[in-house]
């Protein structure tokens, strides 16, 4: 009984220790639709979702004109690659879509200059929910 109380604290100790970018990409990864592969990479915040291009598009307009925080400035799309450029505040935010085959596609998300991976993780969270 011993064992099983240290083990439950070791892990719980280590889980509380990790850097934020695991931590996000661990929680992230749990809360993506299955099959979801997530990577933060010189500031581009890159997922891939099984879902085809429009259905990721269409979610994604959808979570920029439907939270108020977001300001929807361009977009383009054609069945390989889709542009959407929002801002949320002084930020620009650049998105990227990539039909990688018609069951999964890439989104690669940039906040500024610099990228900021907790903005790029909360809305690619939100774009999910959105996928029909």
């Amino acid at each position: 009984m011993f064992r099983k109380i240290k083990f439950l604290l070791l892990s719980f100790a280590i889980l509380a220790t990790l850097n934020s970018c695991i931590l996000t990409a661990v929680l992230i990864g749990g809360a993506v639709v299955a099959g979801g592969a997530v990577y933060y990479i010189n500031g581009y915040y890159i997922i891939e979702i099984p879902r085809s291009i429009r259905s990721v598009f269409n979610a994604t307009i959808k979570t920029i004109q439907t939270n108020s925080a977001y300001s929807l400035q361009t977009q383009s799309y054609t069945d390989k690659k889709a542009y959407i450029v929002a801002t949320l505040g002084s930020e620009k935010i650049y998105i990227t879509l990539t039909n990688i085959n018609n069951k999964t596609t890439e989104i690669k998300i940039r906040v500024g200059t610099l990228g900021d991976e907790k903005i790029s993780a909360n809305l690619t969270n939100q774009v999910t929910k959105n996928i029909t």
